[in-house]
């Protein structure tokens, strides 16, 4: 997953840019199989405000598969993320797939979208979404001619509504990587009921989980970089992302509770360690691929370090894509 965090260093776009791509070709050096991207607007923090234009330079630049994690939903008609999508589906030769969610509920979604009325309520915008790149067709135009097969598209889910509402289309979920595996496991099989009442069977391998993750010599050293990792990210918070709902204040103290808490939902530890949650999430949950999200450990070159270690010492362990 490439944030493009500038953790809090003042770097510039160029700087932060160069990291982002620093990590994708580290990533296909070390055998991992694929990059996702995101969308922020309006702060210093994270530095890439369309996920789908990241997508595109990354499937020119690599040959790994490129997702996008996630395009926020309310901030785009559907009909015209849906021809983008096709598009890289096409010139991609199949290695794209469209994330999609709501977003968080800050001041970008009034200036592209509905404002809080949109956030909430995501439904419309997606059946849009769906029925455009499954039949290519909306109000008979054509959106991308000659395009084999649809772009893979998935909702990024982190309650059960929102994976009920999937499942009602057929489509995969992407888990939220600060929800607990239990949490994950109803997620899914919300999805899966709403599907069958809805005349769909989704695979639970189209599904995709993700995690926070980091790798060191000790687990306990594993952990602790992701805690003072996640404490610094949401203490600084997204300066300049106002948002639309009051928040609490972000002290010391909560960001470090909160720090705490999540770090027991993600994939950290020494690399047997790793290797073997992965292989318990696979098996749990039952997701054909896993986002994996070094940037909670708070600098570029800790990404790098993960991103190597990974390929070289986790992977084969984990059998499994990472």
């Amino acid at each position: 997953m490439l944030f493009t965090d500038s953790f809090g260093s003042g770097a510039s776009s160029a700087e932060v840019f160069g990291w982002a791509l620093s990590y994708a070709a580290e990533a296909e050096l070390a055998g991992w199989d694929e990059v996702w991207t995101t969308e922020h607007h309006f702060t210093s923090a994270v530095h890439t405000p369309s996920a789908v234009a990241m997508a595109a330079f990354l499937l020119g630049r690599t040959g790994l598969g490129v997702g996008t994690a996630v395009a926020v939903l309310p901030n785009h008609h559907p009909v015209a993320l849906a021809e983008q999508a096709a598009l890289l589906h096409h010139v991609g030769d199949g290695r794209f797939t469209l994330g999609v969610g709501r977003g968080q509920p800050r001041v970008d979604l009034e200036v592209f979208g509905d404002g809080l009325a949109g956030y909430r309520d995501i439904s419309g915008r997606l059946a849009q979404l769906s029925e455009a790149l499954r039949t290519g067709e909306f109000d008979d135009f054509r959106i991308v001619p000659d395009v084999p097969g649809r772009s893979p598209l998935a909702l990024s889910a982190a309650s059960v509504p929102t994976a009920r509402l999937a499942g009602q289309l057929g489509l995969p979920i992407i888990l939220g990587p600060f929800v607990g595996v239990a949490d994950k496991r109803a997620m899914i099989e919300a999805q899966a009921e709403a599907a069958a009442e809805h005349g769909h069977r989704i695979d639970p391998a189209d599904n995709v989980d993700s995690s926070y993750f980091a790798i060191a010599d000790t687990s306990d050293a594993a952990q602790d970089s992701l805690v003072d990792g996640l404490r610094a990210m949401l203490l600084r918070g997204a300066p300049g992302a106002r948002w639309l709902v009051e928040q609490p204040e972000m002290t010391a103290d909560r960001s470090d509770a909160m720090a705490r808490q999540l770090v027991r939902n993600v994939i950290a530890g020494d690399p047997d360690e790793c290797a073997r949650q992965l292989r318990e999430r696979e098996e749990l949950l039952g997701a054909g691929r896993i986002i994996l999200m070094p940037e909670g450990a708070g600098s570029a070159g800790a990404v790098l370090r993960t991103v190597r270690r990974a390929g070289a010492e986790v992977f084969t362990g984990a059998r499994c894509s990472a």
